[in-house]
């Protein structure tokens, strides 16, 4: 009865050893996972190492908080080589309501003792100093992205100069061709985005302007190495804490200065004129997984506003806000740290200096 006992276990868990013998039914099992919203079987699907480690079970969470029940999963270009394969995933499913998404991607598998696993997107690596630099490998994309190596230790540079703090100089850079295709390899329920970092995650981008405008790169890399440095400075597992409206305002801060010519203004006269009248309360812009879409304009806004507000008052005092977010969780513990009362009073004061601005 024991061998009949075991076999019995193995099925109820959905073991994998007899579900992923071949890539296809590997990629079969990733759909089933990801249809029925089902993180922990996504997670055991996963091979990989590095950042992907990281960014796979964070795919699987939002799975998790936002089933895909549309979402086709499809392989070709098959290419194995010994315990090792390379192929283009192509992925479709409804985004939103009467809209469908469809990104391909060059994708890694992995076996491991008969079992094919999934290892993340296909990435060519670029020398780039210490940093880690690596692009999809489709078409002439990691030619193009060879320029943005020398401008990776310019965007940490940056964070240096504006918050002062030192971007990890082994950061993981990874480069997709387009945001659809970038946004996908994240979650499937995000918009289209042009960058991308969480902590232990890659930072990832859109190349730029075909890879030509150095002043475009260096407005993303150095926003999206500021969400990497400030999350290095926080204590393990207190990012989360941090208001998200104050992490895009931090990185925007830091950004601004490749913003192209005039954006800057219109980015201020549109915080004035939300100030005036239009103001989201910043409580409803606190949680990224929370806030509709139809707000993220807000969020950079009011966050990008509230920081300058802050700088005005003291250069340090945006970074040592965040801390304390981190450190305490409680918005009116954290205004205390910064000289406010509460949060509401630092809300109120913020939005009575840009308005008059």
């Amino acid at each position: 009865m024991r061998p009949l006992r075991a076999l019995l276990f193995c099925i109820l868990l959905g073991a994998p050893a007899h579900a992923q013998g071949t890539p296809a039914e590997l990629i079969q099992a990733l759909q089933a996972a990801a249809r029925a919203g089902d993180a922990d079987a996504y997670r055991a699907l996963l091979g990989g190492s590095g950042t992907f480690s990281v960014e796979g079970r964070n795919f699987a969470a939002d799975l998790a908080r936002v089933p895909q029940p549309s979402v086709t999963y499809k392989l070709s270009e098959l290419r194995v080589d010994g315990d090792h394969a390379r192929a283009r995933l192509t992925l479709s499913w409804e985004r939103t309501v009467g809209a469908v998404s469809l990104v391909s991607l060059p994708v890694r598998l992995e076996r491991r003792d008969d079992v094919w696993r999934y290892a993340g997107e296909d990435m060519q690596v670029i020398p780039a100093s210490t940093f880690t630099l690596g692009a999809l490998n489709e078409a002439d994309l990691p030619q193009r992205a060879a320029v943005l190596a020398p401008l990776l230790s310019g965007a940490a540079a940056q964070v240096q100069a504006v918050l002062g703090l030192t971007a990890s100089p082994g950061a993981t850079v990874k480069v997709y061709p387009s945001m659809s295709a970038l946004s996908a390899s994240v979650n499937l329920s995000l918009q289209p985005v042009g960058g991308w970092n969480e902590p232990g995650e890659a930072i990832k981008l859109m190349l730029p302007d075909g890879g030509t405008a150095e002043r475009g790169a260096l407005r993303l890399l150095s926003h999206e190495f500021a969400h990497l440095s400030v999350s290095a400075a926080l204590e393990p597992g207190t990012d989360k804490r941090v208001p998200w409206w104050l992490h895009e305002g931090l990185a925007d801060w830091v950004s601004s200065a490749y913003w192209a010519d005039g954006r800057l203004d219109a980015r201020h006269r549109s915080i004035t004129t939300a100030a005036q009248s239009g103001w989201v309360p910043l409580d409803e812009l606190r949680d990224f997984n929370a806030v509709p879409e139809s707000r993220w304009g807000a969020v950079y806004a009011q966050g990008l506003g509230l920081v300058e507000f802050l700088t005005a008052r003291s250069p340090d005092a945006p970074l040592k806000l965040a801390r304390a977010f981190a450190t305490s969780g409680d918005p009116d513990v954290s205004a205390q740290a910064v000289g406010f009362v509460t949060v509401g009073v630092l809300e109120a004061q913020a939005r009575a200096w840009l308005a008059a601005r």
